[in-house]
């Protein structure tokens, strides 16, 4: 097997087994014994289990963490910002070993994992978002809304497991698009056009 598949392999195995166990419950010997590869083979690739845990992150969520804040040509900010949330959200709510990793890194105690996770994967992304906010909404921290957007939007996706078991919960409350919709609809309360108008 050439190089890049193998090493492709063996970050597609690592990336499962670290998002449903955890990475100090995942050893390299398992890692190894998931792709079919020694120990030996798997050290060739990735010098030690942080390297990998970091590439793994890399290879989880670059290029898709592109479109939470998607360059979209001329289109307005309004939608623009609601193509942001609703693509944030599917990911979140489709891409299962995407949503167990950054969850579990979130609750890491690790914080050099945590910096390298913000500088090398969302902060550009996240920059994108804060300039969009601070275009659009009535605020004078743009960077504080961007903060309590992205943490609400988690925290919707934590909890999605229990809205289906709620009384009166309609099966849209749980599809991205409604969910990015909805949002939208609070937001736009707070953009600067209705800030003038209002």
């Amino acid at each position: 097997m050439a190089a890049p598949n193998m090493r492709e392999k063996i970050l597609t195995a690592a990336a499962r087994l670290f998002a449903d166990n955890g990475y100090s419950a995942v050893s390299m010997r398992r890692i190894a014994t998931a792709v079919g590869v020694t120990q030996a083979n798997l050290y060739y690739y990735f010098r030690d289990k942080e390297e990998l845990i970091r590439s793994v992150l890399e290879y989880a969520f670059t290029g898709k963490n592109q479109t939470f804040v998607a360059e979209a040509g001329d289109a307005a900010l309004e939608e623009r910002l609601e193509q942001a949330i609703a693509c944030f959200l599917t990911l979140l709510f489709e891409d299962a070993v995407l949503a167990k990793l950054f969850f579990r890194e979130l609750m890491t105690d690790d914080g050099d994992r945590l910096k390298f996770l913000t500088e090398n994967i969302f902060q550009d992304s996240f920059d994108t978002l804060v300039k969009i906010l601070g275009e659009y909404l009535d605020t004078a921290d743009p960077l504080q809304a961007a903060i309590f957007l992205t943490s609400t939007l988690i925290g919707y996706r934590q909890f999605a497991r229990i809205i289906p078991h709620l009384h009166g919960a309609k099966p849209e409350y749980v599809e991205p698009a409604a969910i990015a919709r909805h949002f939208m609809d609070e937001i736009r309360k707070l953009s600067k056009e209705n800030a003038v108008s209002g």
